[in-house]
């Protein structure tokens, strides 16, 4: 049993009702549930943690909301953190309220008093009262409750901590406790808005070192971050690496886009972690009849025309922002190949594109004619979030490598130049791996091991025709 039920009741009453969202039940859960509709998901599986903003509704509601509905609703403890942003108290460690519920408009969600107990044992948590006086961690409980129908009686149980002053050692330890709380149904959601209070443009250079820093998974990097919560984020990301999520961007906007006021800014973004993708058999074979139909429409003269939105409304994954590539093979050897390492394009379009551009515009081969249309085989690989290879010295990068496995990318010099995973079959010595990688942007042979070159890896999904 629940041992909050145990004890005696006591409730967190909000704070930020009536203030950040609405302070009547009906009201509120009907913009929550409109927000939630107001987009589409991109379809992805085994979403477990996410990063969402806390401003009011009306500035960051729309971005946290791009989030949770990448969330099923089949949770039964969700853990929330947020960074202390309490003046009056300082303090060290993480910090559980002494509560039994949350309260929220028309629900009070129960504590999990037996993890928390557990936890209370551990040095590293602590009851800093004063850290929960504040809406970081309310302003996320309403999407939780409306994911699950917002019924009378809330159907998960919350365990709400408060991020103090963290060494790096205990940042790791912190993602160490957390990870031994994950479960098919447990949920974790990160609290954090961005820069704050600077003009348009410069928030959103600094925003989007952040993000870079989140997609590439580098805790180190986030310590330079600009943001509310760093070692909330830092947690997340060690968090993250440990369970084996992929990060995928979902929404950025910043407060200025919403009050028309670009001089003093708050950055907001929504990150979903979730499995690696993967696409059914009948995704595969639709994703692959696509790439083969645009390449026969651009042979014809056709125009490109965008996926339609019934499709994407039966294969949703297609949405997912993610790098392509797609192939094209002829009697065993290439006959074009042309991708796109941003990531920012969904799916559907960035096959579309490589798809036409493998075919008619590699430089290395001229474009495909017609009677090759049926004698050539076609592969889409898609890419996850490069991470970025951390070595003492770049001599390391050829060691610091797993052949057969990394897709891998040189940026020396401001040139760039990648090999996906299965070139490692042809050239399986991870430094003739790097001298090719080299060679194919135009740098010296050694460039991989000079000063300023830097690899980052990635991992591959190839599906073929």
């Amino acid at each position: 049993m629940n041992r909050s039920r145990a004890r005696a009741r006591r409730v967190r009453h909000p704070v930020a009702a009536g203030q950040f969202y609405p302070i009547e039940p009906a009201t509120l859960y009907s913009e929550v549930r409109s927000l939630l509709d107001g987009g589409n998901s991109v379809g992805l599986r085994g979403t477990r943690a996410v990063l969402v903003p806390h401003a009011g509704y009306v500035y960051s509601g729309g971005v946290a909301a791009a989030a949770f509905r990448e969330v099923d609703g089949d949770f039964r403890r969700v853990v929330v953190l947020a960074a202390n942003h309490n003046g009056w108290a300082s303090f060290s460690g993480v910090s559980i309220p002494e509560v039994t519920h949350c309260g929220i408009p028309g629900a009070e969600i129960p504590l999990h008093g037996d993890t928390i107990a557990k936890l209370r044992k551990d040095a590293l948590f602590l009851a800093q009262p004063q850290a929960h006086t504040m809406h970081m961690i309310e302003a996320e409980l309403p999407f939780l409750h409306c994911l699950q129908g917002a019924p009378e009686v809330p159907k998960f149980c919350l365990i709400p901590m408060i991020v103090g002053n963290l060494e790096a050692q205990q940042i790791r330890d912190l993602a160490g406790r957390l990870s031994d709380l994950t479960t098919n149904d447990t949920l974790f959601v990160f609290s954090v808005d961005l820069s704050h209070f600077y003009k348009d443009a410069k928030a959103r250079k600094l925003d989007a070192y952040t993000i870079d820093s989140l997609l590439g998974r580098d805790p180190l990097a986030l310590g330079n971050a600009v943001t509310d919560g760093n070692h909330v984020l830092m947690t997340m990301t060690e968090l993250a690496l440990r369970m084996g999520r992929e990060p995928t961007l979902l929404q950025y906007r910043n407060s200025g886009e919403i009050n028309g006021d670009t001089n003093k800014v708050v950055g907001y973004a929504s990150i979903a972690f979730s499995e690696p993708i993967y696409l059914t058999v009948g995704e595969q074979r639709r994703l692959l009849e696509y790439a083969r139909s645009e390449i026969e429409s651009d042979r014809r003269g056709v125009v490109t025309v965008p996926m339609d939105e019934s499709l994407l409304g039966q294969y949703p994954i297609f949405r997912l922002p993610r790098g392509v590539f797609v192939a094209l093979m002829k009697e065993g050897r290439l006959r074009g190949c042309m991708g796109d390492l941003s990531g920012k394009e969904p799916i559907h379009r960035a096959v579309q594109t490589c798809a036409r551009k493998a075919a008619f515009k590699d430089p290395r081969f001229p474009p495909l004619a017609a009677e090759e249309h049926s004698e050539t085989s076609l592969s889409i690989s898609i890419i996850d979030q490069p991470c970025r290879i951390k070595v003492g010295h770049p001599r390391e990068h050829a060691r610091a490598l797993q052949p057969g496995v990394d897709g891998v990318i040189l940026h020396y010099e401001g040139k760039q130049s990648t090999f996906l995973p299965k070139v490692w079959k042809s050239i399986p010595d991870p430094e003739d791996f790097l001298e090719e990688l080299s060679l194919k942007q135009g740098s010296p042979r050694d460039a991989w091991s000079r000063k300023g070159a830097e690899l980052r890896r990635y991992r591959a999904y190839e599906i073929s025709e």
